[in-house]
C-alpha cells in the first residue's frame, strides 16, 4: 500500500492497541466451490450415507474443539460451538441438502456448496449484521463438513513473527485455530461486537476492529504496519512516526497500569469508607481456578456444570461427577465454592440431554424447568453428587431460571430425598450446604419477598434477566439498543431484590456480565450487593473502582440512577463517578 498514513473509522470490537506488520488473509479456510457433478441412481443411497458420514465426523471435530476450549473459555464463548452443531442438525438444511442428491443427483459436495450458497445468499440478502453473521457460521460449518468428504486438509496461515491479522472475515474455527502467541490483534470487513469471532478476540484478550473498507483491505500487504485501537475503532495504515510513538506510549501505559493492578491482589475490595465486597470467579472447569486465585478472587461465585453433560462420550455419572466437584472444592480451601446445577437449554443445547428440538428454546423447558419436569434423574443423579462432595469445603448450590416458589419446594423435596438416600446407603455426605436461587426472570425478581422464604441466598444472573426484562435475543443487533444492564427497568429488579432479601436476612451475590464492568459495578455495589462474581481477569479492575469511592457515592449514585428515565443514563452516570475517582480504568 502507498506511504501516505491513514487514518479510518472502523468498529471497535474487541479492546485495546496492537501495532505491528499485517499478515493479510484473504478467504482463510475455505474450500474450492466443487464442479457441477451427477451420480448414477445406484448410487443415491451411497451418496447419502457419505454425506452422513462426513456430518458425524465434523459433529465429533466440533464437539472435541468444544472441549479442548472448555477450560480456556467461558461459557458463552465454548458455547459457540453449540451453535455450529446445531446447524449440523438443521432440518431444513439437511432436507435441502438431500433433496438436490435424490431428485437432481447432485454430488454430496455439489449439493452442499448449492444448499450453503443459496441459505447463505438469503442471509446476506438482508441489511441485517446479526443474519449475516450467522450466514459466515453456516459457512464455516459446511466448510468443514466439506473438507471431510473431500479428505482435504484446510490450510492455516504460516505466522513467522507476531502480526496483525488482517481478513475479509474470520469464523470462529479460523480464530480459535491461530497461533495466538503471534497475533496481535485482528482487522476484518465483516463482522461486529457480537459475532463469534469477536466474542473470541476479547477472551483472547487481543485488540479487533471491524467494518475495514474493501478497497482498504484490497491494497494492504504484507509488512505495511498498521495500529489498531480497538478502543476508539481506528485502524492507521502506515502511521508516521509522531502517531506510533503517541500509540506505544498509550499501549506501554495501559499494560503498566494491567501490571499494577495484578500487585493488588492482597488489598480488600472496599470502598473508602469501609463497605466490604467479596470478588469471586466464574469459572467452566476445575482447572480454571488456580488462575482466578491468583487474581485475587475469594472462592469462586459461579460453576458451571452442563459442559460436563455435553461432551461427545456421553452423561458423566454420579461418581465423575462427585470427583470433579470435589477436586474443585479442595482447590479452593475454605473459601466458598457455589455450584450452579445443570442449566442447558437456550444457547447452550445437548444431544445427550434433550429428548426432543423446542421451537423457542429461550422460552422452554430450560435450566430448573428441564431438571424437575423432563430430567429430573440426571438431577437427581447431580445433587447426590454434589452432596457427598460437599463434605470436602465450604459448598454452596443453586438453580438456574427460577419462576416459582413451587419450583423451589419441589427442590428442597428433592434434597430431602436425597439425602435420605445416602443415609440409607451410609454415605458420607453433607447436610450445611446452603441452597440458593438464582433471579433470572422478571418473575423471580418480582417474587423475590415469596422466594426468600424457601432459601439461604440469591445469585442475580443479569445476562438473562436483561434478556428477559427487555424481551430481546442478546446476539440480536437489531434490537442491541435494549441490551442496557443498567437501564432503569432493570436496576428497579434488582433494587427490590436486595430489598426483599435484606428483610429475610440472606445475601445477594450477582454473577452476569454487570458485575465484571468497573461502572456498572459501583451501581451494584450502591444497591448494597456484598459479593459479585466475574471472569478471573475483570477481577483487579473492579477491585480498584470499589477502593476508589465511597460507599456514599454510589449510594447517590443509584439514587440517581432510579430516577432516570433514558435507558443510557445510569451508566453515564456511573461512567462520571469512575472517572472521577479512577479516571485510568475508563479507557481499558
Amino acid at each position: 500500500m502507498g506511504s501516505l498514513m491513514q487514518n479510518i473509522k472502523v468498529i471497535a470490537i474487541s479492546p485495546g492497541i496492537a501495532i505491528g506488520r499485517v499478515l493479510r488473509i484473504q478467504r482463510l479456510n475455505r474450500l474450492a466451490e466443487p464442479n457441477a457433478s451427477t451420480i448414477p441412481e445406484e448410487k443415491v443411497e451411497s451418496e447419502i450415507s457419505r454425506l452422513h458420514a462426513a456430518l458425524e465426523t465434523t459433529r465429533k471435530q466440533l464437539q472435541e474443539l468444544r472441549s479442548t476450549l472448555g477450560a480456556k473459555l467461558s461459557a458463552e464463548e465454548s458455547g459457540i460451538f453449540d451453535a455450529h452443531l446445531l446447524l449440523l442438525d438443521d432440518r431444513m438444511l439437511l432436507t435441502d441438502i438431500e433433496k438436490h442428491i435424490r431428485e437432481e443427483k447432485n454430488s454430496a459436495e455439489f449439493a452442499i456448496s448449492r444448499s450453503t450458497e443459496h441459505f447463505i445468499g438469503v442471509f446476506s440478502a438482508i441489511p441485517d449484521p446479526y443474519l449475516q453473521e450467522r450466514a459466515a457460521d453456516l459457512r464455516d460449518v459446511t466448510g468443514r463438513v466439506m473438507a471431510n468428504l473431500t479428505e482435504e486438509e484446510v490450510a492455516r496461515p504460516s505466522l513467522d513473527d507476531r502480526r496483525i491479522i488482517v481478513a475479509d472475515a474470520l469464523t470462529p474455527s479460523e480464530t480459535v485455530q491461530l497461533d495466538c502467541t503471534k497475533v496481535l490483534g485482528f482487522a476484518v470487513e465483516t463482522g461486529s461486537a457480537t459475532s463469534h469471532a469477536a466474542i473470541l478476540a476479547r477472551s483472547m484478550r487481543l485488540p479487533a476492529v471491524s467494518g475495514l473498507p474493501h478497497e482498504v483491505f484490497d491494497k494492504l500487504r504484507s509488512n505495511d504496519i498498521v495500529i489498531i485501537d480497538g478502543v476508539a475503532g481506528r485502524l492507521i495504515v502506515n502511521p508516521d512516526a509522531r502517531t506510533e510513538e503517541a500509540y506505544r506510549l498509550k499501549a506501554a501505559a495501559a499494560g503498566k497500569l494491567i501490571d499494577e493492578l495484578g500487585r493488588e491482589t492482597e488489598l480488600t475490595p472496599e470502598t473508602t469508607d469501609g463497605f466490604k465486597v467479596e470478588l469471586a470467579a466464574n469459572i467452566d472447569a476445575a482447572g480454571q481456578y488456580a488462575e482466578a486465585s491468583k487474581m485475587g478472587a475469594y472462592g469462586i461465585g459461579l460453576f458451571r456444570t452442563e459442559f460436563m453433560f455435553m461432551e461427545q462420550n456421553g452423561l458423566p455419572d454420579e461418581e465423575a461427577q462427585y470427583k470433579c466437584y470435589r477436586e474443585l472444592l479442595i482447590s479452593a480451601g475454605e473459601r466458598p465454592v457455589t455450584i450452579r446445577t445443570l442449566d442447558i437449554g437456550a444457547d447452550k443445547v445437548s444431544g445427550n440431554v434433550y429428548r426432543f428440538t423446542e421451537v423457542n428454546p429461550a422460552l422452554g423447558l430450560r435450566g430448573i424447568r428441564l431438571c424437575l419436569y423432563e430430567r429430573r434423574d440426571l438431577f437427581t443423579t447431580q445433587l447426590r453428587a454434589l452432596f457427598r462432595a460437599g463434605v470436602s469445603g465450604d459448598l454452596r448450590v443453586m438453580v438456574p431460571m427460577v419462576s416459582s416458589v413451587q419450583e423451589l419446594i419441589e427442590c428442597r423435596e428433592l434434597i430431602r430425598q436425597v439425602q435420605n438416600q445416602l443415609a440409607q446407603e451410609n454415605l458420607e455426605f453433607s447436610s450445611r450446604v446452603l441452597f440458593g436461587a438464582m433471579i433470572e426472570t422478571p418473575a423471580a425478581a418480582l417474587s423475590a419477598g415469596d422466594l426468600a422464604e424457601y432459601v439461604d441466598f440469591f445469585s442475580i444472573g443479569t445476562n438473562d434477566l436483561v434478556q428477559y426484562t427487555m424481551a430481546i435475543d442478546r446476539l440480536n443487533e437489531r434490537v442491541s439498543y435494549l441490551n442496557r444492564a443498567a437501564s432503569p427497568a432493570v436496576l428497579r429488579l434488582i433494587r427490590h431484590c436486595v430489598e426483599c432479601a435484606e428483610r429475610k436476612g440472606i445475601p445477594v451475590a450477582v454473577c452476569g456480565q454487570m458485575a465484571a464492568d468497573p461502572a456498572a459495578a459501583l451501581l451494584l455495589v450502591g444497591m448494597g450487593i456484598q459479593e459479585l462474581s466475574m471472569a478471573s481477569p475483570a477481577i483487579p479492575l473492579v477491585r480498584r473502582a470499589i477502593r476508589s469511592v465511597s460507599m456514599f457515592d454510589a449510594e447517590q449514585l443509584v439514587e440517581r440512577a432510579l430516577r432516570a428515565t433514558d435507558d443510557d443514563e445510569p451508566m453515564k452516570l456511573a461512567e462520571e463517578l469512575l472517572q472521577k475517582h479512577a479516571p485510568e480504568l475508563i479507557d481499558l
